[in-house]
């Protein structure tokens, strides 16, 4: 979601807008008075300390649509009423055909900026008042740049607008696992996630009967520290996963090695199977020194799979990608250090084929009749951006007050969901947390901070105050 981009088609849309704000605008802006950045006591440099989300978004293919309820069938069953045969003339068996329809539901989220008045917007308590510039990327979870490096944060209003933008993403990077139409309120919809996906108990679109021939490789994994003493082998529950999907697809009449596969785990959970993974795999976790070698063998495997992102599952090497959004909110008893996630085993492709991948609806197919009767009759119109993927409408009230509104409504496809797996309750022990993903509401999340400055004075402290009164750093 290109800022440049979404500026020039609101242009034209805020030129007639016909909806209005509510008249309630925001009274801290940027670099006024009592501003964000309002102080003369700053370098033109913003670093950027927000923990940014990343992972599967960037490797899944994602494709706008116009269809709201496609339906998907599998052939589920083929068998036979009977074998057995009353005579050599009578009749014989017949064929039973089973059939299974899969179908997918969009989500649907919204996000809008702070109203803001005109007048307000670039002014500067002062001449000594620098604009910022960041540096650092900030980037969605598809590794879209939201704030390049380098990046002027000019006014509130644009700030906002690349807010509105990080969290919607965001949000979508969280929901691929978590997502759950359950959570569905009022205009808010959550599209069915990975932890939904993947699983046991799928069943017909149109009858709801089950379709078991459709359930994804599960396998439990118990809650058990990987890597400590007494817990399986995380080799060997992520090699039966492995296997277990390779053996559908090799009898479904698919070729096991034009399967793009990837492992996809959090960070933390990461660290523990990498560490566990290689000694287990070469079967050497022996100590002394007589096995020096070996133990030399198996960190330069670690190290390998760890900096170039795969493991091992006989022979063949399985990409890894590290995903944030996934939920370890889950804590180990007994140790606070401790969370427990999930490895995910998901196909992207087959054969040439694509069987799992996002889709969103695409604003440009659906809403341009009606986008041009606005822009006819009113001068002006909701418009989209992101090739259809982003929906932006402008509102304003008493033509100086305004505030911009976006929406998307995302969708996870998973063709061939037996084709997909997860190792289930997989937990680690190490040495503190990494922090949750800026925004998530995650338990381990940092922020911190003051969401406006004090007036400028000339001679005030060198160093801040916090709120008890003694001095920040």
């Amino acid at each position: 979601m290109e800022t440049n981009e979404i500026l020039r088609t609101l242009a034209s849309a805020l030129q007639g807008a016909v909806a209005k704000a509510d008249g309630t605008p925001i009274t801290t802006y940027a670099y006024s008075e009592g501003g964000l950045f309002g102080t003369c006591k700053q370098d033109p440099v913003m670093v950027n300390a927000l923990v940014g989300p990343y992972g599967i978004m960037s490797k899944l293919r994602w494709l706008g649509t116009e269809y709201e309820t496609p339906i998907y069938q599998a052939l589920t069953h083929i068998g036979s009423s009977t074998y057995a045969q009353s005579g050599v003339c009578a009749d014989c068996g017949v064929p039973s055909i089973k059939r299974c329809a899969q179908t997918a539901c969009f989500g649907r989220l919204c996000q809008m900026t702070n109203e803001v008045v005109f007048d307000e917007l670039g002014l500067k308590a002062n001449a000594q008042v620098n604009t910022l510039a960041l540096f650092g990327n900030v980037t969605g979870p598809d590794g879209t740049v939201i704030i390049p490096m380098g990046g002027e944060v000019s006014d509130i209003f644009l700030l906002n607008l690349q807010a509105v933008g990080y969290n919607l993403r965001r949000r979508i990077g969280q929901l691929m696992w978590s997502g759950n139409p359950a959570n569905n309120l009022g205009g808010y919809a959550e599209f069915p996630g990975f932890d939904l996906l993947i699983s046991a108990g799928h069943s017909d679109a149109l009858t709801g009967l089950l379709c078991d021939g459709l359930d994804s490789v599960l396998v439990n994994y118990g809650g058990n520290v990987v890597g400590a003493t007494g817990s399986p082998s995380i080799v060997a529950y992520i090699s039966h996963m492995i296997r277990r999907i390779w053996y559908r697809m090799e009898t479904a009449g698919l070729a096991k090695d034009t399967a793009n596969i990837m492992l996809v785990m959090h960070p933390h959970i990461a660290d523990c199977v990498y560490d566990a993974y290689a000694c287990e795999y070469g079967l050497t976790c022996q100590t002394g020194a007589a096995n020096r070698n070996d133990q030399l063998a198996v960190t330069a495997l670690r190290d390998d799979m760890k900096n170039n992102s795969y493991l091992m599952v006989d022979g063949t090497r399985i990409p890894v990608v590290l995903d944030n959004g996934i939920d370890t909110s889950f804590k180990y008893v007994g140790d606070e250090s401790g969370v427990c996630a999930d490895i995910y085993a998901i196909t992207t492709d087959i054969n040439g084929k694509t069987i799992t991948w996002g889709e969103y609806q695409d604003f440009n197919a659906t809403g341009s009749k009606a986008m041009a009767w606005f822009k006819s009759t009113f001068g002006a119109a909701p418009v989209a951006t992101d090739g259809g993927r982003f929906a932006v409408a402008p509102t304003t009230s008493g033509g100086f007050c305004f505030d911009v509104r976006m929406m998307t409504k995302p969708r996870v496809i998973a063709l061939m969901p037996q084709f997909l797996g997860r190792v289930q309750n997989v937990c680690c022990i190490n040495i503190g947390h990494y922090p949750d993903v800026s925004g998530s509401g995650g338990l381990y999340e940092v922020d911190g901070g003051a969401s406006t400055v004090p007036e400028n004075y000339l001679y005030g402290p060198c160093w801040p105050t916090r709120g008890d009164g003694a001095p920040g750093r």
